[in-house]
């Protein structure tokens, strides 16, 4: 697990996003979108965490388990060390359900096409109400990891394959999973 990478991109969306969309389903959602994106754009994820199929939709657990902490939800500790969840969490305030960032991100973390990705990312979920997220989310993808009775981890390959990812794409993207096992 990439933690720096991780507390970059969470810091880039909470830095980029529009005020009225910092709560935390548009927050996983963007995070999300970024991470498909660069999957089938790229042919590898954009950040190291699992992508979980919950009822309303997929979300990366271990931010989704940050922003759970900056909030006050004590919960979380028990999925993740304490410190890292608290060393993750302390940058990012939380108000009535608004998210906000005490820093900038590191963006030696992020690639050219990290910040691509992430910014379409933005862009995208930014101008969707909770609705529409919902049902452009839940997918093949997301339907194949929430019916799992064991894990609800989501495929990567099959949220680049959802998501019109070339042969190619998916050939290498297999190679590098594997490779990453």
């Amino acid at each position: 697990m990439d933690i720096r990478r991780i507390k970059a991109v969470l810091l880039y969306i909470l830095n980029e996003m529009p005020e009225g969309c910092r709560d935390v389903y548009h927050i996983v959602k963007t995070a999300f979108y970024a991470q498909k994106d660069h999957l089938v754009k790229y042919a590898l994820p954009l950040f190291n965490d699992k992508i979980v199929a919950l009822p309303f939709g997929p979300v990366p657990s271990l931010i989704y388990d940050v922003l759970k902490v900056a909030r006050g939800d004590q919960d979380s500790y028990r999925y993740y060390d304490e410190g890292l969840l608290s060393r993750l969490a302390d940058p990012i305030e939380s108000q009535y359900e608004s998210f906000s960032s005490k820093e900038h991100p590191d963006m030696e973390c992020l690639s050219a096409s990290n910040v691509e990705c992430l910014n379409a990312a933005i862009d995208v979920v930014s101008k969707m109400d909770f609705n529409s997220l919902m049902e452009k989310t839940h997918d093949n993808a997301w339907k194949s990891a929430y019916d799992n009775e064991g894990s609800h981890v989501m495929d990567n390959l099959l949220i680049a394959k959802e998501n019109g990812a070339s042969e190619e794409v998916l050939a290498y993207l297999s190679d590098a999973l594997e490779f990453d096992k």
